[in-house]
């Protein structure tokens, strides 16, 4: 047993020391910039940087632009992505058309900007479409209405992988609930709250889960966009974040990175909680 788990340490200690070097440390000594004035002065100034961050209104803008980002694309992502794969359960070609929707996974990402830019920019698909009528374009990437075109792009690149999960999901809960359902008399709607959505909610929370955690990914595809200085309906944390980078501004990159690690930890807290309750419920 001594052999066997120390070979086991063996495979595990590269990944481990990896994990530590490039993500352990350096976040942990990120804390240590987010305290001090500047890297010159190396000044203990405590929670001054945090407290700079919350009166600034371009990290204000970012916070609030990304909570409407998430409060809007996440929740309509996963309840479409159940609703496809309610819908796809009973049709016999449903397996096929869910490879189908698997392609947004594979396509590059230059690819997809490629297809939004022709889509919403000026002279475009949509515009050309307009001017048949005689109508012009507004400037959407200068408006309010900027934001939709970055939760089309989420959903239109992320509803897929939703889909696998909460496909994997249904095919867990056992076909004898159902059929014990029907025999009952049940309506398709009482099978669903009954049954479908109360043995799926343990899915729901991974699929909850991964999808704040692909929310986040997303940024490569706005960055390639909208640029480094979007308008400010949709400057995001990660704007932010990496502008203070390319700027070497450690200090409220580094107050800014654990605001946000904060935040979510809270939040991936709660579900973590939930999870747990509805584990021992079931």
């Amino acid at each position: 047993m001594k052999k066997r788990n120390f070979i086991y340490m063996c495979f595990i200690l590269p990944s481990f020391i990896g994990i530590m070097a490039f993500y352990i440390v350096p976040f942990l000594l990120s804390l240590y910039f987010a305290v001090i004035d500047n890297m010159m002065n190396k000044e203990w100034v405590g929670l001054k940087n945090f407290k700079l961050l919350f009166e600034n209104e371009l990290f204000l803008s970012a916070l609030r632009n990304t909570g409407i980002f998430c409060g809007i694309a996440i929740p309509l992502g996963m309840a479409i992505a159940l609703l496809l794969v309610l819908v796809l359960k009973k049709q016999r070609r449903g397996r096929i058309l869910l490879i189908l929707l698997l392609i947004p996974l594979i396509v590059p990402s230059g690819t997809v900007i490629a297809f939004w830019k022709y889509l919403f920019e000026r002279n475009g698909f949509l515009d050309g479409i307009l001017q048949l009528f005689g109508k012009t374009m507004f400037d959407i990437e200068n408006s309010r209405w900027a934001i939709l075109i970055i939760i089309l792009m989420y959903l239109w690149k992320n509803i897929s992988f939703s889909i696998v999960l909460f496909w994997s999901g249904i095919n867990w809960i056992p076909q004898i609930y159902h059929e014990q359902c029907q025999l009952d008399g049940a309506t398709g709607r009482q099978e669903f709250q009954y049954i479908t959505w109360i043995l799926l909610k343990p899915t729901t929370l991974v699929v909850l889960l991964m999808s704040i955690v692909n929310s986040f990914k997303v940024f490569k595809e706005i960055y390639m966009l909208y640029g480094a200085y979007p308008s400010p309906y949709v400057y995001m944390l990660q704007h932010y974040m990496n502008n203070q980078f390319l700027s070497l501004n450690m200090q409220k990159l580094s107050a800014a990175a654990w605001c946000m690690f904060l935040i979510l930890g809270i939040f991936l807290g709660i579900i973590y909680r939930v999870q747990r309750k509805n584990l021992d419920y079931l």
